[in-house]
C-alpha cells in the first residue's frame, strides 16, 4: 500500500539538493527512525528542497526506499570474477567483495527495515528482488567454464553457486543480521572465504575423484 502524503507547496530547493543528497538524507532518516517513522517532509528540510521535489523524483516513500535497494543491489550487480587469476584465489577475492557489501552495516540496516515491513507489501516487493542475482550469475558463469576445461564437475552450476556462496558467508551474514555478533575480525572472515574456497574446489576436482 502506497503512502498517501500529498507533496508540499513547492519551495526553492538549495543547489546541494539533488537526487544524491535526497537520498544521503532519505537512507540516514530510514536506518535511524525506520520505515514508518521516516517523514518525507523531514527529509526534505534535511536536504533543503520542497516534498514536491522529491515525489519529482521518486514518486513515494515506499519508491525512495526501493531506490536504495537498487543501489545496494547495483553494487552487487558490478561485481565481477577476474579471469587472469589461479581459480581459488579468484574465487576468494569475489567473495570477499561480496562480503564488504553484504555485511555493511548500511545493508545489514537496510535489509533489517525490508524484514520488518514484511506486511507493507510496496517494501515486501521492493525487498523481494533478489540482490544477488547478477553476482551468483557472473559466479556460475565462472564456475561453468572451469567445467567446461575438465578439471571440476560442480554438477549443476547454480546449485554450486549457492553452496559456495552459503559455506563462505551464509552463517556469518545471518548472524550479523539477527545481531547475534558484532562486526566479522577481518582474519577470520578470510580464513572462513579461503577455507570455504578449499574444501570447494577440492570435492569438485575431478582427478580427485570429486563429484
Amino acid at each position: 500500500m502506497t503512502t498517501a502524503e500529498p507533496p508540499a507547496e513547492d519551495t526553492p530547493c538549495a543547489a546541494p539538493a539533488t537526487k544524491r543528497v535526497i537520498l544521503e538524507r532519505a537512507q540516514a532518516s530510514f536506518l535511524g527512525h525506520g520505515f514508518h517513522a521516516t517523514r518525507m517532509d523531514v527529509i526534505a528540510r534535511e536536504a533543503g528542497c520542497s516534498k514536491k521535489t522529491i515525489y519529482k523524483f521518486f514518486g513515494s516513500k515506499e519508491a525512495l526506499f526501493g531506490e536504495l535497494l537498487r543501489q545496494l543491489r547495483q553494487e552487487m550487480l558490478d561485481l565481477s570474477i577476474d579471469p587472469t587469476l589461479g581459480e581459488a584465489e579468484a574465487l576468494r577475492r569475489f567473495l570477499y567483495d561480496m562480503s564488504r557489501i553484504m555485511l555493511r552495516d548500511t545493508s545489514l540496516a537496510l535489509t533489517r527495515i525490508v524484514m520488518s515491513e514484511a506486511g507493507n507489501e510496496s517494501v515486501s516487493q521492493q525487498g523481494a528482488l533478489d540482490r544477488s542475482i547478477r553476482p551468483r550469475l557472473a559466479l556460475e558463469s565462472y564456475l561453468n567454464r572451469l567445467q567446461q576445461e575438465g578439471r571440476y564437475d560442480f554438477g549443476v552450476e547454480s546449485d554450486a553457486a549457492r553452496m559456495l556462496v552459503g559455506m563462505a558467508l551464509g552463517a556469518f551474514h545471518h548472524e550479523t543480521l539477527l545481531g547475534l555478533r558484532a562486526a566479522i575480525p577481518e582474519e577470520e572472515l578470510r580464513q572462513r572465504i579461503s577455507a570455504a574456497v578449499s574444501i570447494f574446489l577440492r570435492g569438485a576436482r575431478v582427478d580427485a575423484g570429486g563429484a
